[in-house]
């Protein structure tokens, strides 16, 4: 940690405070602010005093009936809508690549997956979005789905279309949740795209820790008047959440809060306008690519962070790994992302011109070296979902044992195997592994193809149910 920190590298990468963001005298002596439910102090799993007055503002930032911290990220969130909103053996809508806390929800709650398809833009195979059509139509052929569940923005800053999904689902009476980890800044500028609470999510999550000066951890789950009496989701909270919460984490949220509601919409409208400004300049770069009219025209993307900067590297002779690479090696900028096709650049309120230039002329370097374009890897077609024999929590509740792939047909799976791009798994614990997938993964492990969740990402041998 040391060592990196020492480096002095641009960081374009969670968490927003970007190594800088957090300057405030309040937090400069860490080991004395790391307390306890003293006094005073209140206490998070029953706040009467300071934590419950924090919280309402936070509320009232976001625009939510009710908002509850969270000490352990969006992932504490989410697992707790899973949890307490969901019977054991109930349906949940939900996207095919959602986030791994879904499937920690699916196993913790019992809950049963229908997985909605997942829009792709094919060029650099990144998983974007969800249609308001495909949940109207699965709704129709499942009345008995409990709730839906959806992540919006993704990863790469493209939103779905939450107000026409709310619609949807408030006309089947169903709930609407969202995890929004990656657009907790949207509240605070109309510049950026609408949050999901003005959308008409029913309740919501944000990882403050990735765009906002928040502490690692530092997240929080707002609820629509619908749902903020709701006792169940306030017990199951408590259940999940540390006895021993972090208080620096508690003050980091509050005083991110207090900076966005003082200064965030000016803020925010100068980075915008800086984005504005380089997504240009990169685009100009023989070679590279700042995708963001290429995003929004895949179906159900419905605006995009300004502040996620994508740059597609296919016509270049690098790749986003060596591009990355080189970006890290000889300039000192650290990516959030890199991939074959492109990387991600995560940009925050306290990037400075001087930062987006930084960016800028090194890429301008890089391209300018290594000018030509290098062949574009080809991507196969995921097949058909498999049939679903066990539920998440069956399966992982279920022993387990390591066999070599091409014995697995007709096996349970018992781990997660995903292709990455575009993260959108074509296994996942409980599925069937039949004829058409296992000559899939036997392709994919031939071909050396970057694959996420197996214990043998090679794909020799794979677990399955025993």
């Amino acid at each position: 940690m040391q060592r990196y920190a020492g480096k002095d590298f641009l960081r374009l990468h969670m968490p927003g405070h970007v190594g800088k963001g957090i300057k405030q005298h309040e937090l400069c002596r860490l080991a004395a602010l790391d307390l306890t439910e003293i006094p005073g102090l209140d206490d998070l799993h029953l706040p009467t005093g300071i934590i419950k007055e924090s919280q309402e503002l936070l509320a009232r930032a976001f625009g939510a009936a009710k908002s509850y911290f969270l000490v352990n990220g969006a992932t504490s969130g989410v697992h707790a809508l899973f949890l307490a909103l969901n019977k054991e053996g109930e349906k949940v809508l939900l996207p095919r690549n959602a986030h791994r806390s879904f499937y920690g929800g699916l196993v913790l709650s019992g809950a049963v997956p229908v997985y909605l398809p997942v829009q792709v833009e094919t060029d650099l195979g990144v998983a974007l979005s969800v249609t308001a059509e495909d949940v109207n139509s699965l709704l129709i052929s499942n009345p008995d789905v409990n709730n839906v569940f959806i992540s919006s923005p993704s990863y790469y800053g493209t939103g779905c279309d939450i107000a026409a999904i709310a619609a949807i689902t408030s006309g089947y009476n169903k709930l609407l949740l969202v995890d929004e980890a990656h657009g907790a800044h949207f509240a605070f500028s109309p510049l950026y795209p609408k949050t999901a609470l003005e959308s008409g999510a029913d309740a919501v999550v944000n990882g403050l820790h990735k765009t906002l000066p928040v502490f690692n951890q530092g997240a929080c789950l707002h609820l629509s008047a619908r749902l903020a009496g709701d006792l169940r989701i306030a017990k199951t909270l408590s259940l999940l959440t540390t006895t021993s919460p972090s208080y620096p984490i508690l003050a980091s949220i509050e005083l991110a809060r207090r900076l966005m509601e003082e200064s965030g919409e000016s803020l925010l409208e100068e980075s915008y306008q800086l984005s504005t400004e380089y997504r240009r300049k990169i685009n100009a770069i023989a070679g590279l690519s700042c995708c963001e009219q290429e995003l929004q025209a895949v179906n159900g993307v419905m605006g995009l962070d300004p502040l996620k900067i994508l740059v597609s590297t296919r016509g270049s002779a690098l790749n986003g790994y060596q591009f990355g690479a080189l970006l890290r090696e000889r300039y000192g900028v650290q990516v959030e992302l890199e991939d074959h096709n492109f990387i991600l650049a995560m940009f925050s309120i306290f990037h400075n011109r001087n930062d987006w230039e930084k960016f800028y002329h090194a890429l301008q370097a890089i391209a300018a070296t290594y000018p030509g374009r290098e062949r574009t890897k080809p991507r196969v077609e995921l097949p058909p979902l498999p049939p679903m024999l066990l539920t998440p929590r069956q399966a992982f509740m279920a022993s387990s044992l390591k066999v070599p792939v091409k014995e697995a047909l007709n096996r349970v799976t018992a781990e997660m195997i995903a292709i990455y791009p575009p993260g959108v798994p074509c296994l996942l614990p409980g599925e069937l592994i039949n004829q058409e997938m296992l000559d899939y993964i036997t392709y994919l492990g031939k071909n050396g193809t970057r694959i996420q969740g197996p214990q043998d990402p090679s794909l020799q041998y794979i677990n399955v149910i025993s």
